[in-house]
């Protein structure tokens, strides 16, 4: 492949002291070279990169001065223009004006920002015709905040880690260390401040910014804290320098008050071993992972505190697992990826948000990291979890472009919210009247989805949810992709008696699910009572569990309060928690305390509960978290409540996400005895007891046993913790899934591959 890389002229590459972004590009084309491609720059004249062929434009000097710059612009369109039909790729580190000549021309073209993004430019090249156009941010944080449309992708900076040697154990007085550009924004007097309170040396290495304000910052604050002893100043630092100061610094320091898009001095310190201590600002939230790269503080005490406590660092694992993350052939790879005509895209869909539905997030989480591209369509559904999402989005831990929100929401489009809820209102009306209605009166976000999907074309969708299905269907059919339905209840089954509503809903199951390729269940019970319906579909069981990341090893015996938790998206009637305030009834001088987290939709009713307990004292109320937070909670428990009770077919068949979170967290459980939590017991003997859903003297008896026998429910607890590592986690659950959605993706490529090879032999003839 024939590929072009395009940078605003001014620095030389290879740079000399200041220009990330020039070393980003050189490490780009070496790698590019070195894959075998034939790699072209159009860079500032002067520039040298072996194997590669340079295309001068501009002269060095930074900052270029404006009519230089505005000289650039000509240049680069009459290069463009003139050698629009000879590359493959056109990757563009420079300004969005400079792609103008072949916007509209089938050359594949990457736009790649490293600081911050115009909107307005976006808005406009997405407007104009334009043919394979594909944006990279920096960092999530970077693109989220633009707020921008698009085929985006976050594709981090890195670097060579072969040129950065690590030392396991630097000396014992080693010193902090600041490397950077000293300006206030990047937080030198705080890195000072943090180094004498820790009594720590610190190494400031870095330019000064040529800009007025910041030569008198330099002068006024931090060359007067310069002693030569506890602080020093050792100017910039060459490529082999930088990596002896950071192989033997304790720390880097890198107390930021911007919204820094990323800082590569990070991952440079990362390849020697050293950890990042870094405010939570910009991009340091998504690159430093926590406890093994670095820590992520809020301010300068905090910052003191890590600093102090910061003892026995693996500084191994810390260069081991920046190396997966951001080495050089790795973010190469990205980039490449990206428009690679082998890459397959998925949109998944989704009648509730993200944080309301982390099977759904699951998914999206792996198929990114596996290197699909991915569309996730979702609809409002909870304030809280609308909340949650917004903090991730502002955190970048959610890439905002690949999420797309229909059928509004009351904050942001509140008219076309309450349109969305009166159109939805007439589709149940007028549902008897004609099947379109009926798959509209399935969801809120039906209509939505219906109207929205089909403009995303795939290779794949994946539907959660029924509401989901008409709108993949539709959209699986025009664009002659795959389609996986995610069953995580059994919907024809989620009402009491036989209703107008269920009749709907087995009418479109009926209709639909017949074009339905592949089916995921969230339960063996699920997955079986589908199969009696539809014998022909396939149906595949994929629990509803979650990563190891969040195991809670059990240490001890809790010989103390025992603890008792429960917890869904919403607290209210028909989920067994009156069952749960009774048989504590049962037990008014047992030292016992219920937490019950979720969403409260009645005040009305948490009165009612804590009216009806004789020791309201015990009953905690907490609001809902994110899910991530929901396993770190639960671990301060002893027993995990999954009160499910048996008034639908479904509550009966289903696995909620509760056991499985609770096996994680190290929670001995206590189950209602519905079909599907029994035969799981079953299948796990030791994690804990069922009770018999009805009757609270039987489930206050069970309590009594973990009660009264607390080696019992350390036992309990301990194997809930082994089945969580070994068995039920996302990690095994995920390797399954892949494997399905791999295996139905491909055997439609072999069935094409082979109807073409037929049509070739035939042609021959």
């Amino acid at each position: 492949m024939k590929i072009l890389i395009v940078m605003d002229p001014g620095i030389l590459i290879p740079a000399k002291g200041y220009g990330g972004i020039e070393r980003i590009i050189e490490m780009l084309a070496i790698e590019y070279r070195n894959a075998g491609h034939e790699v072209h720059l159009l860079i500032t004249t002067g520039s040298t990169i072996e194997g590669c062929i340079v295309h001068g434009i501009g002269k060095e000097g930074f900052p270029p001065n404006r009519w230089d710059a505005r000289k650039a612009v000509p240049a680069v369109w009459r290069f463009l223009w003139k050698d629009r039909n000879k590359f493959d790729l056109v990757h563009n580190f420079g300004r969005l004006v400079y792609l103008l000549p072949i916007l509209n021309h089938p050359v594949k073209k990457i736009m790649s920002y490293q600081r911050e993004i115009s909107r307005r430019n976006i808005a406009w090249i997405n407007a104009l015709p334009s043919k394979n156009v594909f944006f990279t941010g920096c960092s999530q944080n970077l693109i989220n905040r633009a707020r921008v449309r698009g085929r985006w992708e976050t594709v981090y900076n890195g670097c060579d880690f072969n040129r950065y040697q690590s030392l396991e154990n630097p000396c014992g007085d080693a010193p902090l260390i600041f490397l950077g550009r000293i300006e206030r924004i990047k937080g030198c007097h705080t890195a000072i401040r943090v180094a004498k309170a820790t009594g720590h040396r610190l190494i400031i290495a870095g330019n000064v910014s040529s800009l007025p304000e910041e030569k008198t910052y330099f002068e006024t604050e931090i060359a007067p804290q310069i002693d030569g002893v506890q602080v020093q100043y050792i100017g910039t630092v060459n490529d082999t320098q930088k990596n002896q100061w950071l192989g033997k610094a304790k720390a880097l320091l890198f107390p930021i008050e911007w919204e820094e898009p990323f800082g590569i001095v990070m991952v440079e310190a990362m390849a020697c071993g050293t950890p990042v201590i870094g405010f939570r600002k910009g991009a340091v939230r998504e690159v430093i992972d926590e406890g093994v790269t670095g820590f992520k503080v809020a301010n300068e005490a905090e910052m003191i505190h890590v600093v102090n406590n910061l003892s026995k660092f693996n500084r191994f694992n810390c260069r081991e697992k920046a190396m997966k993350r951001f080495h050089s052939s790795t973010i190469s790879h990205k980039y490449l990826q990206m428009v690679s005509t082998d890459r397959k895209s998925v949109v998944i869909l989704s009648t509730h948000q993200p944080a309301a539905n982390p099977r759904a997030l699951k998914e999206y989480m792996s198929l990114k990291e596996q290197g699909y591209g991915v569309k996730y369509l979702y609809s409002y559904n909870y304030d809280w979890s609308y909340r949650v999402d917004e903090i991730k989005f502002a955190e970048g831990n959610l890439a905002r472009p690949d999420f797309v929100q229909v059928s509004a929401n009351p904050h942001t489009a509140s008219t076309h919210y309450f349109l969305s809820k009166i159109f939805f209102h007439l589709f149940r009306m007028f549902a008897p009247a004609h099947p379109f209605f009926k798959k509209m009166a399935t969801s809120r976000a039906a209509w939505g989805l219906w109207k929205t999907a089909a403009k995303y074309p795939a290779d794949l969708y994946i539907a959660h949810y029924l509401g989901a299905l008409p709108a993949a269907v539709k959209a699986s059919k025009q664009h002659k992709a795959k389609l996986i339905f995610d069953a995580e209840d059994f919907h024809r089954g989620e009402f009491q008696y036989y209703s107008r509503q269920k009749k709907n809903v087995t009418e479109v199951e009926n209709r639909l699910l017949h074009s339905v390729n592949l089916m995921t269940a969230a339960s063996p019970l699920i997955a079986e009572a589908y199969k009696n319906i539809f014998p022909n579909l396939r149906i595949e069981t994929i629990n509803n569990v979650f990563s190891k990341r969040h195991l809670n090893t059990i240490i001890s015996q809790n010989d103390a309060t025992l603890k008792l938790f429960w917890f869904s998206q919403n607290i209210g009637q028909d989920r067994g928690l009156e069952i749960f305030i009774q048989a504590l009834n049962d037990l008014p001088e047992a030292d016992i305390e219920l937490t019950i987290l979720g969403n409260l939709r009645s005040r009305t009713y948490e009165r009612e509960l804590l009216s009806a307990a004789i020791k309201p004292s015990r009953i905690k109320f907490r609001n809902n978290v994110s899910p991530e937070e929901i396993f770190t909670i639960a671990a301060t428990h002893d027993i995990g409540l999954a009160g499910e009770l048996q008034k639908c077919l479904n509550r009966q068949i289903c696995l909620t996400n509760k056991i499985f979170t609770y096996l994680l967290a190290g929670n001995c459980v206590l189950a209602s005895d519905t079909p599907a939590q029994s035969l799981l017991l079953k299948q796990c003997p030791g994690i804990g007891l069922t009770y018999r859903h009805d009757d609270p003297k039987d489930l206050a008896d069970k309590i009594t046993q973990f009660y009264l026998d607390r080696q019992l429910l350390y036992s309990c607890r301990r194997a809930a913790s082994t089945y969580g590592r070994e068995l039920y986690n996302w990690e095994m659950e995920n390797k399954k899934w892949l494997v399905l959605l791999s295996n139905l993706i491909m055997k439609e490529e072999q069935v094409l591959a082979k109807k073409k090879g037929i049509i070739k032999n035939t042609v021959k003839v």
